[in-house]
């Protein structure tokens, strides 16, 4: 297959969509050849088969954008390479502003949408694509017979088991600094697990950088919390930590704690079960992916409620199945079963309309 690949930014060490990149490689080697069109990339080593095009930013403005400068730009990148099929990656505008395109050439158009939140720009591009993949039924909450769910997409080869220190005693949270992730109330989980028990050194390591003004006066607003906090000593905001070094951190870490409300699967959780490390989360979309570990739920938002949970783990650290944790990922969310998904659902669409070659 000669796929077009549309996705926010192509860069390794991005603050928070690296990931992009990951599966921009993997399926490059499930492609003839992977064309990738993108907002901004950076320069790294790429597969012989993928050229990378940034979208034109003077084709962005008025008037070449309403005068349909981008789908001319699109169309000529389309017939150079022969495009069979193209996948959106989250960039969900492009559904709609690249339709008349891909309608003209016949060319299927997969998108990927998993973050739960409804907007009139994810109504628009439902209306124009041909399919839409998603996580979980909870990170696509649109009414829709286009719809298939495939999981999500860790890199288990970077993720693996860590050998967890005797001394392990770091509660981690890996994600975009933001108030949908409730990093404020794990703030207060820190002063009650403070108050129940005084002899384990538990430490909060918050790891992730704010990316709106939103975001950052959300951070601000955390570190003079945690300044004031009763275990000021113990919480850690070491900021942006490229994706390879990650993993090093869950070492220390007995628990992964994610008390976010995004109503999608935060991909990080699964990377720190693709890590052996336990999770505690109160998002509602591992409900199902977490139904034999009851105890990783959180059902009590209180922080006290939260902070026994987290006692508890602790006390279990040493006895729990890390292997059990990892094969909730291996096989169902790792990035090369996700990779594998995405084209079985272009080569369902290209069958459809009777188009193009096999995959």
């Amino acid at each position: 297959m000669r796929l077009l690949l549309i996705n926010f930014e192509m860069d390794p060490e991005s603050k928070v969509l690296a990931w992009q990149h990951s599966v921009a490689l993997e399926l490059a080697k499930l492609c003839e050849h992977l064309v990738v069109l993108t907002n901004r990339a950076t320069e790294f080593l790429r597969p012989l088969n993928m050229t990378v095009y940034v979208f034109p930013r003077i084709l962005l403005r008025a008037p070449l954008r309403w005068a349909g400068g981008m789908n001319i730009f699109v169309w000529q990148i389309c017939r150079r390479h022969d495009i069979d099929a193209s996948f959106i990656h989250m960039n969900a505008i492009w559904g709609y502003r690249l339709a008349p395109v891909f309608h003209f050439l016949r060319i299927p158009v997969l998108l990927w949408y998993a973050h739960g939140t409804v907007t009139h720009r994810l109504k628009l591009a439902h209306l124009f694509v041909d399919r839409v993949v998603t996580s979980t039924p909870d990170g696509f909450r649109l009414p829709s017979k286009k719809l298939a769910v495939i999981g999500q997409g860790v890199d288990t080869s970077l993720f693996t088991i860590q050998e967890l220190a005797p001394d392990a005693a770091d509660i981690l949270t890996v994600g975009r600094v933001s108030p949908r992730k409730r990093i404020d109330l794990m703030v207060e989980v820190m002063d009650a697990l403070r108050e129940i028990e005084l002899s384990i050194p538990f430490r909060l390591v918050v790891i992730g950088a704010p990316l709106t003004s939103q975001d950052q006066m959300y951070q601000k607003t955390l570190e003079q919390k945690a300044a004031h906090s009763k275990a000021s000593q113990n919480i850690q905001f070491v900021g942006h930590v490229p994706i390879v070094h990650i993993p090093a951190h869950y070492r220390k870490a007995f628990l992964h704690l994610n008390l976010s409300i995004t109503g999608s699967m935060d991909k990080t959780v699964m990377e720190a079960l693709a890590a052996g490390c336990p999770v505690l989360t109160s998002n509602e979309a591992f409900r199902s992916s977490l139904s034999g570990f009851p105890e990783f739920l959180v059902n009590d938002d209180h922080p006290k409620a939260i902070a026994h949970r987290i006692l508890e783990l602790y006390r279990r650290r040493t006895t729990i199945d890390r292997n059990a944790l990892r094969g909730i990922v291996v096989g169902k969310h790792d990035l090369a079963t996700y990779g594998t998904r995405i084209l079985e659902e272009l080569q369902k669409l290209k069958d459809a309309q009777g188009i193009g070659k096999s995959c």
